[in-house]
């Protein structure tokens, strides 16, 4: 049977169809490109949150070139203690030597060691209901802990939780996050930000929202030693109680408060341009500073600091999409200060096995490692040098 001709309506038809098709193509890619450019004019002329302050970032220090900042492979190859903290902010032992330290979800775990020193199956000691984050024992054997969410706490050794502060000058205490004890039983911490979390937008900011806070046992009073603190994080005592530290991570730099002498009630610079966010500080039994380096320094937060219409632009975004540019480096960071405040050395670990590090503890012949959310997981220790 003879094949029945096409129509030439029929013929255009078919030879067009592809041309409409393309055609549709190209007004769905040019509609979704008005869209995404009407999406990009908004986003930009929406007002910023914040008004950023600028600030020229001193260049950090290099890890290639030789001194106490050279790469090293010091923190690497370190021995698990303890994975039941996921992230164990820091770490404190009792007069028994066992090990104590908190996690995001409130509990703090305790952990002990058999004659030759290898650590036991750790234990919950008690349940803050909070963030637990600072951590030390006072002379009566109680664990002090400065919780993010509830405060100044004192843990007695069963386990019963008391509230000792939440307030001070009748306003709230944002953030405690760490602390130390003098002699005396004086409690000093920090109050990282009246912002009350931490948020990419007060790092875009860069203006000072932390504390330097003081609690009195006798008295039970709460008293503001420093306001206008960049991020106020680790605090540490001098090994004679003359001065007390505090750590300011979004200025790279450890701000030291005289507590005698002729310098009383006087601030100064201990410690500058470091090379990354201080987190915790702890002092070892020759008066070193021991500093956990939550991350190295970030070229773009030192570029977005030197233009406020980037860090305004910045702030913009919504936290969520923000999450990977407040993750810590995978390189785990360590400084070692002397009592002066020079760096006697550093330690790393380049490779990231073990990074996000807030705390490094000098205890027993060891370096206990503590990291935050977002860094490697559980207690790890490695051999100091003998």
């Amino acid at each position: 049977m003879p094949n029945k001709p096409v129509s030439s309506a029929k013929f255009n038809e078919v030879v067009n169809s592809p041309k409409r098709s393309s055609r549709r193509v190209r007004r769905v890619i040019l509609s979704l490109l008005a869209v995404i450019l009407l999406g990009v004019i908004i986003f930009l002329l929406v007002p910023s949150p914040i008004e950023p302050t600028k600030w020229i970032t001193p260049a950090g220090p290099s890890f290639k070139e030789p001194g106490p900042w050279q790469q090293n492979d010091k923190l690497s190859s370190p021995q698990l203690v303890t994975d039941a903290p996921k992230s164990p902010e820091f770490i404190t032992f009792d007069k028994e030597g066992k090990l104590y330290t908190g996690d995001s979800d409130g509990k703090i775990y305790k952990v002990g060691f058999d004659a030759d020193g290898n650590p036991q199956e750790a234990q919950v000691f008690a349940d803050t209901k909070g963030t637990p984050n600072g951590l030390k024992f006072d002379a009566n054997g109680n664990l002090i802990v400065t919780d993010v969410k509830r405060g100044l706490l004192s843990i007695n050794p069963s386990g019963s939780i008391e509230v000792l502060a939440d307030q001070v000058d009748g306003k709230p205490i944002y953030l405690a996050n760490e602390l130390d004890i003098a002699q005396d039983g004086s409690i000093y911490f920090s109050d990282t930000s009246n912002y009350g979390r931490v948020t990419f937008k007060e790092m875009a900011e860069n203006k000072p929202h932390g504390r330097l806070l003081k609690y009195d046992p006798m008295t039970k009073q709460t008293t503001v030693l420093l306001e206008g603190l960049y991020f106020a994080n680790g605090v540490a005592l001098s090994a004679d109680e003359d001065f007390v530290l505090v750590a300011e991570s979004y200025h790279y730099q450890l701000t030291r408060y005289w507590l005698k002498g002729s310098k009383k009630g006087t601030t100064d610079i201990f410690a500058k341009n470091l090379a990354g966010f201080p987190d915790n500080i702890t002092r070892d039994e020759q008066g070193h500073f021991w500093v956990g380096i939550f991350t190295t320094r970030i070229s773009f937060v030192d570029q977005m600091h030197r233009s406020p219409w980037l860090a305004g632009t910045m702030a913009k975004v919504p936290e969520l999409l923000l999450s990977g540019a407040s993750a810590p480096a995978k390189h785990g960071l360590v400084a070692e200060l002397s009592p002066q405040g020079e760096l006697v050395e550093s330690w790393h670990d380049p490779e990231g096995s073990l990074y996000g590090v807030t705390t490094a503890v000098n205890h027993n012949g060891y370096l206990y490692i503590g990291t935050a959310p977002g860094g490697s997981e559980g207690v790890h220790r490695l051999l100091l040098p003998k």
